[in-house]
């Protein structure tokens, strides 16, 4: 884990453009094996904790409706396909050929990338706030910090999504 990481918790963290994070305290850079002895935690680390629990919770959200509109738009594009399939069919038995039916047919496979790319696209955000949130909890346990966090979601009379966070700590020994 890189040595940033904890100073992005701490609240003796400068960030100097041009040598990058230092040390309120040694003024140095972060020069320790795996935990820093003069780490200081109170309303950064919060901070973090919520912003990280709250960005991977909504992304976790948003499964069900990105799975609802990519099997929406799949029995779409599938059913283009039948529908110029048996367009074509029914024009080849009545003894005409005609690519009208092919056109229909490639327009329903034009579906095929609206498909896939909201997995992707919820697939990769998904997995980064998960590592995100995994890091953060493992850089806390290390420093012997545990927290419950319940996160209500609700909408304001405007429809906006308001979250209220409800963070406890269980254990808060960070020394």
């Amino acid at each position: 884990m890189l040595k940033s990481k904890h100073c992005e918790i701490c609240e003796n963290q400068i960030i100097d453009k041009r040598t990058g994070t230092k040390c309120g305290i040694t003024e140095e850079k972060p020069q320790f094996k795996n935990k820093c002895d003069k780490i200081f935690l109170d309303k950064k680390y919060e901070t973090k904790i919520l912003d990280t629990n709250i960005e991977f919770e909504t992304i976790k959200r948003n499964k069900t409706k990105t799975y609802g509109k990519a099997i929406g738009l799949l029995s779409v594009g599938i059913s283009i396909m039948l529908v110029g399939l048996f367009l074509g069919i029914f024009a080849f038995e009545g003894g005409v050929i005609s690519t009208v039916p092919l056109i229909i047919i490639g327009v329903g496979f034009l579906t095929i990338p609206k498909v896939i790319q909201p997995f992707v696209s919820f697939k990769q955000s998904f997995a980064v706030a998960k590592d995100k949130k995994t890091e953060l909890d493992n850089l806390l346990s290390m420093y012997n910090v545990e927290y419950d966090l319940k996160l209500n979601f609700n909408e304001d009379r405007h429809g906006n999504l308001v979250i209220v966070p409800d963070l406890t700590f269980t254990r808060k020994h960070y020394r």
